[in-house]
């Protein structure tokens, strides 16, 4: 397995890897498959360049992806996000979470980030322990799920 930094030029291996993580995990992220499989090519370009995305890949293909962006919350400015976060079923127990997590801290710190944050569903066992594991640790913050009133968003930073 490698990483591999996406840039626009990689539109159709990030919008499939986009959704086939949207359609095997629907309640882990906040966009739906509906609201992004009807996205072009201009469309996918463009989220590439809004953030920094990488791909996990091994000889048959893409088997994850994470993207770290800047925080939206104001007086956050040293804040970076993780988002995105996903493992193909086929590669899970592999590390490649592990990989996928440490590129996006390593990156939040070649950037001059102070801390990670990132919003976990309180149904994702698996992720919630793979964050932990990684460092994260549980903030007390708390949201609401955008389609499920049963799930809550739990908020996990990692200082750097």
């Amino acid at each position: 397995m490698h990483l591999h930094v996406v840039r626009p030029d990689d539109w159709e291996s990030h919008r499939d890897v986009r959704l086939e993580m949207l359609r095997d995990a629907p309640d882990s992220f906040w966009y739906t498959y509906a609201d992004e499989a009807v996205y072009d090519e201009a469309d996918w370009r463009e989220r590439i360049e809004g953030a920094w995305l990488v791909q996990a890949r091994d000889a048959d293909g893409v088997v994850g992806s994470a993207g770290l962006g800047s925080h939206w919350e104001p007086g956050r400015a040293r804040t970076a996000s993780l988002f995105g976060l996903y493992v193909a079923p086929r590669a899970r127990g592999r590390g490649v979470g592990e990989a996928l997590v440490r590129a996006v801290l390593e990156e939040a710190r070649h950037l001059g980030k102070a801390e990670v944050v990132l919003e976990v569903g309180s149904h994702n066992d698996p992720a919630i322990a793979l964050y932990e594991r990684c460092g994260f640790v549980r903030t007390g913050a708390i949201t609401g799920h955008p389609r499920r009133e049963d799930v809550h968003e739990l908020e996990m930073v990692h200082p750097l």
